[in-house]
């Protein structure tokens, strides 16, 4: 394994992974799959989109494990909805660190998605030859990877109906959480879409709020009193659909 980051379990029993480069973990010490289960995958909507027969647009800020991708994909099959996530990431895991962790185990039809993600991975080059990367599991679940600095690269314009924002956080990556970054998500977004993050900091609301967000605090997952969830409030014409 990759000496700069270190496997550890959470409080759910679903392994997470520590930075050292960051010094924080990839999830919560709480529970891995709570929190993805909780603050992105309902905090966003997302959960009930898909219940409802819809499709779904997301954009994630930090792919790290996948862990995101793998509960919201699983569910984009069991509800027979098309999914369309794109995700922004730094650093892109090897598949023998991200083999390590038993996210495999979350539910049945997991683990062959993230099986046929891993052979995927695998089969790359390295150093990964690519900036914008695209794997498609079927004709309804499609994954796009932007590679390098959230910051730097072109985010395409999707009309995102969610945003997961899973960045390091505001103390070690202030530039994920700074108002023209939200800025750029916001652009980005449909009207009614909704930006979910685990940081309940008020530097982070009043940024998210001056790029144009509708903020609020909810309650958040066990063992966190707070989330944000911000919402887009502008109108949006144009019309994206899963090509």
């Amino acid at each position: 394994m990759d000496t700069s980051i270190v496997q550890q379990p959470t409080g759910d029993g679903f392994d997470t992974l520590y930075s050292t480069e960051y010094q924080q973990t990839y999830h919560s010490k709480r529970g891995a799959l709570i929190e993805a289960e909780y603050v992105f995958f309902n905090g966003t909507g997302v959960k009930q989109r898909l219940i409802e027969g819809l499709s779904a647009r997301i954009l994630e800020i930090g792919f790290g494990t996948g862990l995101n991708f793998w509960l919201t994909a699983y569910h984009s099959r069991l509800t027979n909805t098309l999914l369309h996530y794109v995700a922004l990431e730094k650093n892109l895991l090897p598949a023998e660190v991200l083999t390590q962790l038993n996210h495999g185990a979350l539910f049945e039809g997991i683990a062959e998605i993230r099986q046929a993600f891993l052979d995927w991975r695998t089969s790359l080059s390295h150093p990964v030859p690519d900036k914008m990367l695209r794997w498609d599991f079927s004709d309804a679940v499609r994954l796009e990877l932007i590679l390098g600095d959230a910051t730097q690269v072109e985010i395409p314009q999707r009309g995102y109906h969610a945003v997961y924002h899973d960045a390091f956080s505001p103390n070690v990556n202030p530039e994920l959480w700074a108002p023209d970054f939200f800025a750029r998500l916001y652009a980005v977004m449909s009207p009614g879409g909704k930006l979910a993050t685990y940081s309940a900091r008020g530097l982070v609301r009043r940024n998210m709020q001056a790029a144009g967000f509708y903020v609020q605090k909810l309650p958040g997952p066990p063992g966190k009193r707070e989330m944000i969830v911000g919402t887009h409030q502008t109108s949006f014409s144009t019309q994206y659909v899963l090509r």
